[in-house]
C-alpha cells in the first residue's frame, strides 16, 4: 500500500510540474498494484484527481484516468471530490 501511495504522490508532483504523461503513469501504477486498500488508495488519490481536473480537464488521457478512479470509488462512496 505504501508503494501505491508513493506513486500517487509522484503523480501529483509530475502533474504540478506539467508532466501529464508521467502523472498518468504513476497514477495507473498505483491503481494496478495487487496489494492495495481501496479506501486508502482513493483518499490519497484525491489530490491527484484534483490536479488532473484543474490542469488537464480537456485531455482525454486525464479523463480516462479519472473515469477509472471513479469506477474504483463507486465501491466506496464519498471519497472522491465532486
Amino acid at each position: 500500500m505504501r508503494n501505491a501511495e508513493a506513486r500517487v504522490t509522484l503523480g501529483v508532483t509530475a502533474a504540478r510540474e506539467g508532466d501529464l504523461e508521467q502523472a498518468l503513469i504513476m497514477g495507473e501504477r498505483a491503481l494496478e498494484g495487487k496489494r492495495r486498500s481501496v479506501p486508502s488508495l482513493i483518499m490519497t488519490s484525491r489530490e491527484l484527481a484534483a490536479e488532473m481536473r484543474r490542469r488537464y480537464a480537456s485531455e482525454s488521457s486525464a479523463q480516462d484516468y479519472l473515469a477509472r478512479l471513479r469506477e474504483l470509488g463507486e465501491a466506496v462512496p464519498g471519497f472522491l471530490p465532486q
